[in-house]
């Protein structure tokens, strides 16, 4: 089977908050395109993309999921991508893989946290965007809420359908671009007539504010426009697709995906009519491996394959299976490629389709496709794959990095070997995720975005390895700094048959400004300490800010000058003078007035009105500091600064309070003095010793 022709590809990430339905609605788009033979259920397990488990279980994507579906002579490729915040990092490689975005709102709560955030990722992208109003079928469904809430988000948010009813009355959509109707019974292909009276003017009101958007960049629509000419179906689709691509226009379409998949074949028309292929969008950039210059990858069908692994799933049977987007040339079966990352050379043998967890057999895959590999060796998330000679990599996903840690231990004795294993293969899958041994303890720890995105991994570790992890309390990364400048001496002298080991350094010490870091001088003259021992100095201070006098944690924001010492001819070494640096330095700490410091994190919560008082009573128990309110919706968003210590068991505090209708976010913001009546709990609860 020869390739897709790539200006009939349509790659789209389906992205928005937890909740707003996107699994039902790609459900309903492979039903409505004949993909599937049933429509399948989020609650029963029984769709495509949420085939896991442990989706089931919690009732929403934990992780991006592949399938695809053909639409009046177009293939579609959808990236189902969580919209729960401690899965962040799947959405956002789903951005990099796709050309394409549809953003789904729910539209009994609006713009959600997570759908700005996502929003702002797709503009740093430069992606062509299109919204889906969905759940337009339910109880205090609001179409005109979201409607303004979303042009706050962008003014270039602008209606090409209005639903029909709303909530439980909902019938049917108004299409602005054709002027005409389509109303659905018990499917998710509707019937199209004529507009129901009733609904007639707000029809024609909601066009002109259309035409007014469309017609603005475009002198010879607004010419016709302005004149009274007819504006043909061809032309108005025309400026709207041009539009996207300009990112000065995202149509927003209606929806209600679980109600028999409600609008699915409209917004199937949509995708194949407005949204870019891969060569509208023109070359992508990479990075040359060399010289570090930035370089274009062009789109077409011959010359060598240049691919881009964008998501790594690791499983105990089949090992790893790697999801590709060719970025130009064609990729065949059983062909050899090179790592650009590694310069190793891999095997590709069967190359696949993937339709949720089945997997569909290919010759090839084209320019602009995606599909998937499995059992490579080495190759992981973010490598660049070549039949040729190339020597480009691709800028890697910036994705946040780790806020929550957690020391975790291996319930069966003998098993920390595989349990290392396994979570090193779920961090190839996961690049969010941080796994490494504590320098200090030994300690295996592992930290992730949430304590839900930590639980998550272990799960999947215990259904996938076979091997089972308990879960302590979360670490909470204190740091140490300094509150005074003091000058330390530290020698190190031991006699003991032979040269023996000699060395004695003077050092000040200085707090610098929060932020800073670490900084060393030298300062030495007359060759007090000689030139090639003074870097063994410097690590000898090191070796003790990694551990500092309050309570073993980490020292920053330090400046240490080096201003004298002695040695000796024979027994100095580069360990004497490490050993009188690292003595040097705590004698130091010990006199310079070390305090603890804590994460201090920004926090928005997004709650009900009905529950903003209980919350906001809670995070001040939290020792928390208001920062305000703004209004979403139904909702209120509120945001305070709140020490990291008292977040940790905060995701099942909001569920209760708010019914399991709230959410949040947080990031770290700064470090700040830990209060004297909580620096001993502290110290108990999270010393590295």
């Amino acid at each position: 089977m020869a390739h897709i022709d790539p200006t009939s590809i349509r790659n789209v990430a389906v992205l928005g908050h937890r909740g707003a339905g996107k699994t039902s609605l790609v459900e309903a788009m492979l039903f409505a395109a004949g993909a599937t033979g049933r429509l399948g259920s989020v609650a029963e397990g029984t769709t495509v993309t949420d085939f896991d488990e442990e989706e089931t279980r919690r009732g929403m994507s934990v992780t991006s999921s592949l399938c695809h579906l053909a639409w009046r002579g177009v293939d579609v490729n959808l990236i189902d991508s969580p919209g729960e915040s401690s899965f962040l990092a799947d959405a956002l490689t789903a951005i990099r893989a796709s050309d394409c975005a549809l953003m789904v709102v729910n539209a009994q709560e609006g713009v959600e946290v997570m759908t700005e955030r996502l929003w702002e990722r797709c503009e740093e992208a430069g992606l062509a965007r299109a919204v889906v109003v969905n759940m337009l079928d339910r109880d205090r469904a609001d179409m005109d809420a979201t409607l303004d809430a979303l042009r706050e988000m962008s003014p270039g948010c602008i209606p090409v359908e209005i639903p029909i009813g709303i909530g439980p009355s909902l019938k049917g959509v108004i299409d602005l671009v054709d002027m005409n109707a389509t109303m659905y019974t018990d499917g998710p292909n509707g019937s199209t007539g004529e507009i129901p009276a009733a609904d007639l003017e707000a029809a024609q009101a909601a066009r002109e504010r259309l035409m007014d958007i469309v017609a603005e960049s475009d002198d010879v629509l607004i010419e016709k426009y302005l004149a009274g000419e007819p504006i043909t179906h061809d032309e108005l689709v025309g400026a709207i697709h041009r539009g996207i691509l300009e990112r000065r226009i995202y149509p927003v379409l209606c929806a209600a995906g679980g109600r028999a998949g409600f609008g699915a074949d409209r917004l199937l028309d949509a995708i194949v009519d407005e949204l870019p292929s891969p060569p509208e969008l023109g070359p992508w950039t990479g990075v040359d491996v060399d010289t570090g210059a930035e370089v274009e990858i062009p789109l077409r069908d011959d010359g060598h394959a240049i691919v881009y692994v964008f998501k790594t799933v690791a499983d105990q049977f089949s090992g790893r299976v790697n999801m590709l987007r060719v970025g130009t040339g064609t990729l065949p079966a059983d062909t050899t490629v090179t790592d650009t990352r590694t310069g190793a050379h891999e095997r590709v043998g069967t190359l696949m389709r993937l339709q949720g967890k089945e997997h569909e057999p290919v010759n090839e895959l084209g320019p602009g496709d995606i599909g998937a590999v499995a059992k490579l060796k080495d190759v992981t998330t973010g490598d660049v794959l070549t039949t040729g000679d190339a020597r480009v990599v691709l800028r890697p996903v910036e994705t946040p990095a780790a806020v929550m840690t957690f020391w975790v231990t291996p319930r069966k004795q003998g098993d920390d070997d595989k349990v290392v294993a396994a979570l090193r293969r779920l961090q190839e899958e996961d690049p969010s995720l941080d796994v490494h041994r504590d320098d200090e303890t030994g300690d295996l720890i592992v930290g992730g975005l949430s304590q839900m995105h930590v639980e998550s991994v272990l799960d999947r570790i215990a259904r996938r390895f076979g091997v089972e992890v308990d879960l302590h309390r979360p670490h909470v990364p204190y740091h140490e700094t300094i509150t005074r400048s003091v000058e330390a001496h530290g020698k190190h002298k031991k006699q003991s048959g032979g040269h023996g080991q000699f060395g004695d350094c003077h050092i000040r010490v200085e707090p610098l400004p929060a932020g800073s870091g670490f900084e060393f001088v030298d300062a030495v003259v007359g060759g007090a300490v000689p030139r090639q021992f003074i870097p063994a100095v410097e690590k000898g201070v090191q070796d003790a800010l990694a551990e500092g006098a309050v309570g073993g944690f980490p020292v920053v924001d330090v400046k240490v000058t080096l201003f004298d010492g002695k040695h000796h001819s024979v027994a100095s070494s580069e360990m004497a003078f490490r050993i009188a640096g690292s003595l040097a330095m705590r004698e130091a700490l010990d006199a310079a007035g070390s305090v603890l410091l804590e994460p201090i994190m920004t926090v928005a919560v997004t709650v009900p009105d009905e529950v903003v008082g209980d919350v906001m009573g809670d995070l001040s128990g939290r020792r928390g500091r208001p920062l305000g309110m703004e209004s979403k919706g139904h909702n209120q968003i509120v945001r305070a600064e709140v020490p990291m210590a008292e977040m940790l068991s905060y995701a099942p505090d909001l569920r209760a309070m708010s019914g399991g209708r709230g959410d949040y976010s947080m990031e770290v913001l700064r470090y700040d003095a830990m209060p004297a009546p909580l620096l001993e709990r502290a110290v108990t609860e999270n010393s590295p010793h």
